[in-house]
């Protein structure tokens, strides 16, 4: 069988492709270059907002018209099966990855590691989440938080360092509560442990952590934070600088944790990116609160943003609460938000001139410093790790 898998949604859904179509591949399938030359088309889903939803099932819809056999994975069905299975009456949908896997005569017990890149490779330490947060579907599309457990992390890593690898990507749903025996419990979280030894038993150049609860990061993990193996780029799930909004969220954090622990990154990584995700026009939410949230950024300097509007998910507490703040005044509020984020990612990169930092080369001869910067390499070997000062000619980040 030929195939191929079109991704929507988040690292962790690309992880989730990379795994399918490894273990695909291992029994004996072929992944087919193009989509158009596919038999069996896999639309792995993405629910989070009412738009990648939508996006999903006209992708799903859209192959199935051109006569492919579709099948769908994802959050999606893992929220909502019966209405997913409904709305695609001409696709096969599985609620689970691992039925998907047997359906098609493949072990999901004996998943060979997906290397997906020589340069960066993404490894799943955690999924599922157990909190309330009033706007999410995420913790009924992933579930239960687990946490992976250590040696298998190590055994992922080593692997690609065995495949030569330049930087694993540590991700998960709510990656920073690993260890924790529930995620409304984030003084038990030992992300730092699983760090130091993953630094101790592998010989990983670069390590990478994703989306990161503040609630979770303690003193114990900025002094492993220090190491210069791991990446000085912090990403922050925030979604609001207002103490009211974050209490109506049910976020677990409130606005001073995300100021004490951006304080803390920098005193042990002084050039560390501060990167974070923001939503806009949240229920409730006034222009006094949009305020808090603006001001917020601006005073931690986030060196970029990632800016959604509210967007009500059916079986969430928020899809209760009355849309009050319309359409068009999301769309000021999300463009207002995103200039204020585009002013201080100019300021980062600019703070940045001059300095020499070490850039993981991909195949255009660009690559990333650690703290996630885009530079250009001349003439660097594709997966080689070179020293690039940043200058007007090596700058190829869009800023």
């Amino acid at each position: 069988m030929k195939f191929y898998i079109r991704t929507i949604g988040c690292k962790l859904n690309q992880l989730d492709s990379a795994r399918v179509t490894a273990a695909l591949c291992d029994a004996g399938h072929q992944l087919a270059p193009r989509e158009e030359e596919a038999e069996v088309v896999v639309i792995n889903s993405c629910t989070v907002t009412a738009n990648s939803d939508r996006k999903s099932r006209q992708v799903a819809n859209g192959a199935a018209r051109r006569g492919a056999q579709t099948v769908v994975m994802g959050c999606g069905p893992r929220a909502r099966p019966a209405q997913w299975a409904a709305a695609l009456p001409h696709s096969r949908v599985f609620e689970e990855e691992e039925d998907l896997l047997v359906h098609f005569g493949a072990d999901p017990e004996a998943v060979p590691l997906p290397v997906t890149s020589r340069n960066r490779l993404p490894v799943a330490i955690q999924n599922g989440c157990d909190d309330l947060c009033s706007f999410c579907i995420t913790r009924i599309a992933r579930r239960a938080h687990r946490s992976v457990p250590a040696d298998t992390v190590v055994d992922h890593v080593r692997g690609a360092v065995a495949a030569g690898v330049g930087e694993v990507v540590l991700t998960g749903v709510n990656l920073a509560a690993w260890g924790a025996s529930h995620t409304r419990r984030p003084r038990e979280a030992r992300l730092h442990e699983l760090l130091a030894t993953i630094l101790e038993d592998t010989t990983i150049p670069r390590l990478r952590v994703s989306s990161c609860g503040p609630q979770y990061l303690h003193q114990e993990f900025f002094d492993v934070l220090a190491d210069p193996r791991i990446c000085d780029h912090l990403h922050l799930s925030v979604q609001s600088g207002s103490p009211t909004v974050l209490s109506r969220m049910e976020r677990g954090h409130d606005a001073a944790t995300v100021h004490r622990v951006a304080a803390a990154a920098r005193r042990v990584r002084p050039d560390v990116a501060l990167t974070a995700d923001f939503i806009v026009g949240f229920p409730g939410e006034t222009e006094a609160e949009f305020e808090e949230t603006l001001a917020m950024a601006r005073e931690i300097g986030f060196a970029k943003l990632h800016v959604f509007p509210f967007s009500p998910r059916e079986g969430t507490a928020a899809a209760r609460l009355a849309d009050d703040v319309p359409s068009a005044e999301k769309k000021r509020r999300g463009a207002a938000l995103r200039a204020v984020g585009q002013a201080l990612r100019r300021d980062f990169i600019s703070a940045q001139w001059g300095k020499t930092r070490q850039v993981l080369v991909e195949e255009d001869g660009t690559g990333f410093t650690g703290n996630y910067v885009r530079l250009r390499a001349v003439g660097a070997a594709e997966g080689s790790l070179r020293d690039v000062q940043l200058t007007e000619d090596t700058l190829a980040d869009r800023w």
